[in-house]
């Protein structure tokens, strides 16, 4: 019985790729705009095309700068420092770089889906092409693992990865993706 509640409390319903497109079609108004969220849609990528890890963290800490109005080397220059401690690639095909920085309030994410998979040292030796970065406040303390944790969950729910892989543009990988940092984005 508590195995089974905790799985409920954890559980996350992934949007479809065909309700979030036939939603937008019948009410463009209903299209995500970022306004609030964590996640803004210019920080969202489709088809990139990236030759190794470094220029992946680069791809991510462009698009969390420009969504924070940050500085982006300092990013890039965090974002490496966790990556040295070990490999943020979690797994089928999935990498979370993050790290915590002390000039923001809130969490900001960038979303990338890349055209080809990059090696990044995942720890099941597979080629990333799915890259959620996420850079938290230093002062949020256990939230940053909180969000990691539900991003991490999120993206390994069966089917999810295989939506965001056919997700058609970037309007539709944001609509599917902001949420999961939504969902507990206050520090």
């Amino acid at each position: 019985m508590l195995r089974s509640s905790v799985a409920s409390r954890w559980a996350f319903a992934a949007p479809k790729v065909a309700d979030v497109m036939a939603s937008i079609a019948s009410d463009p108004s209903s299209a995500p705009t970022g306004t609030g969220s964590s996640l803004a849609p210019s920080s969202v990528g489709l088809g990139l095309t990236a030759a190794s890890k470094d220029a992946v963290l680069k791809e991510i800490a462009l698009r969390i700068a420009a969504a924070g109005a940050l500085d982006v080397g300092a990013v890039l220059d965090d974002l490496r420092a966790r990556e040295a401690l070990g490999s943020t690639g979690v797994g089928a095909g999935i990498a979370i770089p993050h790290a915590r920085f002390s000039s923001i309030s809130r969490p900001i994410g960038a979303f990338v889906r890349l055209a080809k998979p990059v090696e990044f040292e995942a720890i099941d030796g597979a080629p990333v092409d799915l890259v959620f970065g996420l850079l938290t406040p230093v002062h949020c303390g256990n939230a940053h693992l909180q969000a990691l944790a539900r991003i991490s969950r999120a993206l390994r729910t069966p089917g999810l990865a295989a939506t965001l892989r056919a997700a058609p543009d970037a309007l539709s990988l944001h609509a599917l993706v902001a949420p999961i940092l939504d969902a507990g984005a206050a520090c």
